[in-house]
This record gives C-alpha cells, structure tokens and sequence, in this order.
C-alpha cells in the first residue's frame, strides 16, 4: 500500500467519514468512488482536500495525545442551541448547523468546512465570532422592539459586551421571545 493510500485511509478516520461522505469526497475529487487503482497524484489531491477539512497527517513515529478537536466547536454548538430555545434559529440540527459552518468558512474559491467536527481552531474561532456577533444582534434587536434599552458596558461608554448582553437577556426577555 502506499504512503499517500495510507495517509488517505486515515485520513477518512481521523475526519470520521462514513462510506457515503468517504465515498463522495473521492468522486468529487477524483471522479471515482474508489481509492482503488488511484494514481499518486489523485491520491495526493485527496489528501489535500481531507487537510482542508481539518486533517492534520503526523509522521508515522509521532507520539502523543491525539489531535483534540476546537475547543470552541462545544461553546459553537452550545450558543446554537441557546438561539433555538431563544427563537432566533429555526433549527436545533446538526445539519442547520453545518450548513451555517459552511457558510461561514466559505473561502474565495467557494468551498467551506462541510462539518462542525473538521474545523481547525482557527476556523473554529472564527465561526464562534460570527455566531456570537449573530447572536448579540439578536438579543439587541429583540430588546428593543419589545421597548427595552440594550444595557452599557461596565464603564458607561458604550453597549454591553457579548458575555453581558447574554446574562442580561436571559434574565429579563427568556421565555418572552
């Protein structure tokens, strides 16, 4: 076997691609449903797109923990969650939630992160910044049109922060949406 099939084959299991997603991620990158047969350079390409999906190879000697996952990716999944019980998304689901990942992540040439699970920290950090920007939008705008104030930060120069924004409405607008 070789090293690229190799890298490919843990690669689908570090991602935790199931035979479908494994399957259409090989079709979309080299039109076969197979790894069989691949050339080196179509097995080099796969390889590629699985590290645009987050997957990080490591030398084959490589110890250690194994690559944890964002931690921002449970503060992402725990803020969609809070705007469906708040009434500001339609969806509780992984998938509403994977489709606002891939939007999000979308880069120029208009592929994004197709799941939650493979963001890079990077990615992650900036998916939870337009989810929190998105999310105080929300609460602001459901303040005022219910005639309430959106309240000052601590040094009065301006409106609260995300954090307190969040305490503030879920103390005096929750189960009011």
């Amino acid at each position: 076997m070789s090293n690229a099939l190799k890298l490919v084959q843990i690669g689908k299991r570090d991602l935790q691609l199931d035979d479908d997603m494994y399957r259409n991620l090989l079709e979309q990158i080299t039109g076969e449903r197979s790894a069989k047969g691949l050339s080196e350079s179509q097995l080099n390409a796969v390889v590629d797109a699985m590290k645009q999906r987050g997957f990080k190879p490591k030398a084959a000697n490589a110890k250690g923990k194994p690559k944890a996952r964002a931690a921002e990716v449970a503060k992402i999944r725990v803020i969609w969650l809070v705007m469906f019980e708040q009434g500001f998304v339609r969806s509780k689901t992984e998938v509403a939630l994977n489709t606002y990942v891939k939007r999000m992540t979308k880069t120029s040439n208009g592929q994004g992160v197709d799941r939650i699970e493979w963001l890079t920290s990077d990615k992650a950090v900036q998916v939870l910044e337009g989810l929190k920007k998105w999310h105080y939008r929300c609460m602001a705008d459901a303040i005022v049109a219910r005639g309430g104030r959106v309240p000052a930060n601590d040094k009065l120069t301006g409106p609260a922060g995300y954090e307190k924004l969040a305490v503030y409405y879920e103390e005096n607008y929750c189960g009011n949406v």
